[in-house]
């Protein structure tokens, strides 16, 4: 895997839309349908350009218990500046490319995937994929806060490079991964020995035993084995509910793993305008350096939130997938109504403190510690396509030794728009 330069990443984009608007315009009878953007159809070919802009403002009032004192950051960035292509070849072949700017750097992609379907209920997926976690598998463009927290930093993977086969009913799934590192990601550089990128095997399944109009009950389990190869030891260092960093560290093991073994659950329950979700992962890592340094730590994250749609509107959940996706606005401003309001209250926890007391010798001061946050957020769609969001978050950094500590109260603003 090489890493992909703005201008290779461009022109790849610019042959696959040009590519799929030439098998679109060679299709006879074609149907056109407005979803967020012009879907061109035609019996079992497809083809739609596809994007997104998340733009965001992060204000942080930081209390920290050491030198420098208190601090505060005020920031306008762009999240998201995305573009891309997807469409189907046929019943058995489908594909998605999306990439672009995140918070200022260079193009980088997110997801790059061939789809294998030799029949209706499995798929095989190639390219960078998610394949596990609720709110990871759920879009950036749906999920109910600006950010998945701790539990998104390093409770499970997001895009990585491999194979992801599914299995899926009518409300319940089987996935299983055989993964490397991110499709951005320099090739592992180890010249005149042996060169390993990290591997990480995962599966999971879900199984909805409720599903009504007004009533859906998800549960799932996943499991993850990782081993990092020759690249860098696994850190699990976290931020406090934002994608923003200055530069400061919170909260971190350093890096400390070898490998590790990921047991995680989730649940979500939805009836009608109200639902519940929360996930819990449990991390045994093997410490680089063995029992001369300490004992094998285990690191635990989670988070759980409500959610209320005071304008009558339903979280949408897809029992097949085991996802949620999409809301469905009743009355958008496009048909003459007010939109639709999504209000959230959620708590995230990060405790990596186990690294610290697992060690031989302790040093006077670590970073190794436990995070908590509560966060409050307002939705408003005007469009199912549109939507402003605003997250206050109160959080709590307890490290070890003197001068450790912090105290973040953070209000964060969206504006986005995709399609």
């Amino acid at each position: 895997m090489r890493n992909k330069t703005s201008l290779v990443a461009g022109s790849a984009l610019g042959a696959m839309l040009a590519l799929g608007l030439g098998v679109a315009a060679q299709a006879q009878d074609l149907g056109v349908k407005w979803s967020g953007s012009p879907q061109f159809s035609n019996d079992d070919v497809a083809f739609k350009v596809r994007g997104r802009i998340l733009l965001d403002a992060v204000f942080q009032d930081v209390e920290r218990d050491g030198p420098g004192g208190d601090f505060d950051t005020r920031n306008a960035r762009g999240r998201q500046v995305f573009l891309g292509v997807e469409g189907k070849l046929n019943n058995y072949f489908a594909y998605k490319a999306e990439g672009g700017a995140v918070n200022g750097g260079a193009w980088s992609w997110d997801d790059v995937v061939i789809e294998y379907k030799p029949s209706e209920p499995i798929s095989l997926l190639f390219g960078n994929v998610k394949a596990t976690g609720l709110e990871n598998l759920t879009s950036t463009r749906f999920t109910t806060f600006m950010d998945r927290g701790p539990y998104g930093d390093f409770g499970v993977d997001s895009y990585l490079l491999g194979v992801v086969a599914k299995y899926q009913g009518l409300n319940y799934s089987f996935t299983g991964a055989v993964q490397g590192n991110s499709i951005n990601t320099a090739d592992v550089a180890n010249a005149g020995a042996d060169s390993k990128e990290r591997l990480a095997v995962t599966g999971r399944f879900h199984y909805a035993p409720i599903v009504t109009d007004t009533d859906k009950l998800h549960l799932a389990v996943s499991y993850r084995y990782r081993n990092r190869g020759d690249e860098s030891a696994f850190a699990y260092t976290g931020r406090t509910n934002t994608a923003y960093t200055n530069g400061t560290t919170f909260y971190t093991t350093g890096a400390i793993g070898n490998r590790d073994n990921t047991l995680a659950v989730e649940g979500a329950f939805v009836h009608g305008p109200f639902s519940v979700q929360g996930e819990y992962s449990s991390i045994d890592v093997t410490r680089v350096g063995g029992a001369a340094v300490g004992g094998d730590p285990k690191v635990k994250v989670g988070y759980a939130y409500v959610t209320f749609w005071p304008t009558g509107e339903m979280r949408n959940y897809d029992a097949v997938a085991g996802e949620f996706k999409r809301p469905k606005i009743l009355n958008p401003v496009t048909a003459g109504g007010w939109g639709g309001v999504e209000l959230a209250l959620r708590y995230d926890l990060a405790d990596t403190t186990d690294a610290y007391d697992t060690l031989k010798t302790k040093p006077t001061t670590s970073q190794a510690g436990k995070y908590t946050g509560v966060t409050l957020g307002v939705n408003y769609y005007p469009t199912a396509y549109v939507r402003f969001q605003a997250n206050y978050t109160d959080g709590d950094v307890d490290n070890f030794g003197a001068n450790q500590d912090y105290t973040v109260k953070q209000f964060q603003l969206r504006a986005q728009l995709d399609f």
